[in-house]
């Protein structure tokens, strides 16, 4: 599955979109302990309700998702070999 991904309140698609929407809220949350913060998806909604249908879907939010947040961590200072290296570090612990 390939994704095109835009930005932004009304971002515009090269490709045709058909009506079908899929979605995810990401919410973050400071603690009250250093180094520490809290955060998970509090609202989602798949299109399909085909399991391989739903993983393609999966798939175009992780694509979203991650080009945002590198997207941010470069505007706010940091660099994308860091970027990467925070998303491989997340992606490293799913293994052990």
């Amino acid at each position: 599955m390939a994704t095109e991904v835009k930005h932004g309140p009304s971002p515009v698609f090269e490709t045709p979109l058909t009506g079908a929407t899929f979605m995810c809220e990401v919410v973050g949350r400071y603690t009250k302990a250093p180094g520490l913060g809290a955060g998970g998806v509090t609202v989602y909604r798949l299109n399909s309700e085909n399991p391989a249908k739903r993983r393609a879907e999966l798939l175009v939010l992780r694509t979203a998702f991650l080009e945002w947040f590198r997207e941010l961590y470069e505007a706010n200072g940091g660099s994308r070999i860091e970027a990467a290296g925070q998303v491989r570090y997340i992606a490293d612990g799913w293994l052990r």
